[in-house]
């Protein structure tokens, strides 16, 4: 491997700006990508360890899809950004983001997540795989969120990202009131809640099985008040004990749980 492409790859891995304007970013390890589209991948690169290995038929099928390179061991490791690499890197074309009207299209009662700068991208990425595991519509996030494409929140969305449909946009407060008076959802007015722990309502008692949207703030400054003031509810997780707040990533889970639950007996 040249070192140009290695010198890339490592560039693509750290800097956001470089997989903005690629379009790119990397997946590490066989079990994601063997979900990736064949289609969507730009370079492989595998150790011939990984070849001989038991987790090569993860994504046997990707690799006699796809032309791939050789490389040893010690190329592997200076390439990856883990600890303890698996033997096979892609690098791989972002999916298309599709927009907050063509996440609700087709959807009668359209459950949204909207994130104000969620920053730790072990967050993100399980706010991913809970997202679509409760059956959540859509997330819609600012461009303050941690990039939904760096390494470790690929990594840690275990394979999510590529499932659940999200958007980043310039404006969090505009989406919202435009999602509330039913813009992106031909008409179909959006209720907005707050997850705060200001809130005055009991988040089992809001009615979250018509079209819903569920915002959740920073991990140390939550949300903020232009955007909580956008709500039509404040939510509220009651706590025993002296547990002043949750993580954000936990937070959404009860929440959207919930959600999954009332639309189950709806």
């Amino acid at each position: 491997m040249d070192g140009r492409n290695k010198k890339f790859i490592l560039e693509l891995q750290k800097k956001p700006k470089v997989r903005r304007e690629s379009g790119l970013y990397t997946v590490d390890g066989p079990k994601m990508a063997g979900e990736l589209d064949p289609g969507d991948v730009e370079n492989v690169y595998v150790t011939k360890s990984f070849l001989a290995s038991q987790h090569f038929k993860e994504c046997e099928e990707l690799l006699r899809s796809v032309r791939y390179e050789l490389v040893q061991d010690s190329e592997m490791k200076q390439m990856s950004d883990t600890v303890t690499p698996q033997g096979i890197l892609v690098v791989a074309r972002q999916k298309r983001v599709r927009g907050i009207r063509a996440m609700a299209e087709g959807v009668k009662d359209p459950l949204f997540l909207i994130l104000e700068t969620i920053q730790d991208p072990g967050n993100l990425g399980t706010i991913f795989r809970t997202a679509e595991a409760a059956g959540v519509t859509g997330i819609i996030m600012n461009n303050e969120t941690v990039d939904a494409w760096s390494p470790k929140v690929v990594r840690s969305t275990m394979g999510a990202v590529l499932r659940m449909p999200f958007t980043a946009v310039d404006d969090l407060n505009e989406a919202v009131t435009k999602l509330a008076s039913g813009a992106f959802t031909e008409g179909n007015k959006v209720n907005i809640y707050a997850a705060h722990l200001d809130g005055a309502v009991d988040y089992a008692a809001a009615d979250l099985k018509g079209a819903s949207a569920i915002m959740i703030g920073n991990e140390s400054r939550g949300l903020s008040d232009e955007l909580s003031g956008r709500a039509d509810k404040k939510i509220l997780i009651p706590m025993c004990g002296r547990t002043e707040s949750l993580n954000a990533a936990v937070a959404a889970a009860v929440i959207c749980f919930e959600a999954a639950r009332q639309r189950r007996i709806n």
